[in-house]
């Protein structure tokens, strides 16, 4: 076996992990799975910041009662002393006017902060109702979740033993290609999915790019490691 059978044999291998990796991912309830996880997390991202605008809205709402408090207390504090000026011979009708003014203003600022304060109510009673509703929708959604996590894990074990096996496989092909060429395999493979293409018909079996003539006697009468120009994936050029 040459050093290119040998990698030929780890790249074989090593797919073949790859395939099994990508059935096991690829079936309807992993599939489903991946689609509720992502659900989830969107969910629970929504949930969060549901709390937190409802919380905010409650801390305004209690400042907004405590600012109506206030200004309930100054307005009878002033109509209070409207009455007692009433009494007194020596007010003038300019101060009177003039209180009069203040308790109305004040009235004014009362009437909107009221009006805020219920705004913010009925705003915080509509996002209870969608905290509550998105809240037993993520729960459905944990419930089926889990229940599919279960078959999941139960569909893997079940191929356990293929991994198991192609594993070794994997590790029996590795020990009998040379250090180097699996280090050079490597680095092809950060562009390339398949690092090793079959010299198919004088062309790359990667690209389809035909091979010049001093590369193809290269790969076919030595044992030089040649890559091609064009997709720089290794070149092998299997013994007839």
């Amino acid at each position: 076996m040459t050093k290119l059978d040998a990698l030929w044999a780890y790249q074989e291998a090593e797919l073949r992990r790859a395939q099994l990796e990508a059935e096991i991912r690829s079936t309807p309830a992993r599939q489903k799975f991946n689609k509720l996880h992502t659900l989830l997390k969107t969910q629970q991202a929504a949930i969060k910041k549901m709390s937190d605008d409802m919380e905010a809205r409650e801390l305004r709402a209690g400042r907004l009662l405590e600012q109506a408090e206030k200004l309930e207390h100054r307005i009878a504090m002033e109509r209070s002393e409207l009455d007692t000026m009433a009494k007194d011979e020596e007010c003038t009708a300019e101060e009177m006017t003039e209180l009069r003014s203040d308790v109305e203003k004040l009235a004014r600022e009362l009437s909107a902060v009221l009006r805020d304060a219920k705004t913010l109510r009925a705003e915080i009673g509509s996002a209870a109702e969608e905290y509550h509703n998105t809240r037993q929708k993520a729960g459905k959604a944990k419930k089926e979740y889990d229940t599919l996590r279960v078959t999941c894990e139960s569909e893997r074990s079940e191929r356990e033993a293929d991994i198991a096996a192609c594993e070794k496989t994997l590790e029996e092909a590795k020990e009998t290609v040379d250090a180097a060429l699996i280090e050079r395999y490597n680095t092809v493979k950060l562009h390339q999915a398949s690092p090793v293409a079959k010299v198919i018909n004088n062309k790359c079996g990667g690209c389809n790019m035909s091979l010049p003539m001093v590369v193809l006697k290269k790969i076919t009468g030595t044992d030089a490691i040649m890559e091609c120009d064009n997709c720089g994936r290794i070149l092998y050029a299997a013994k007839q």
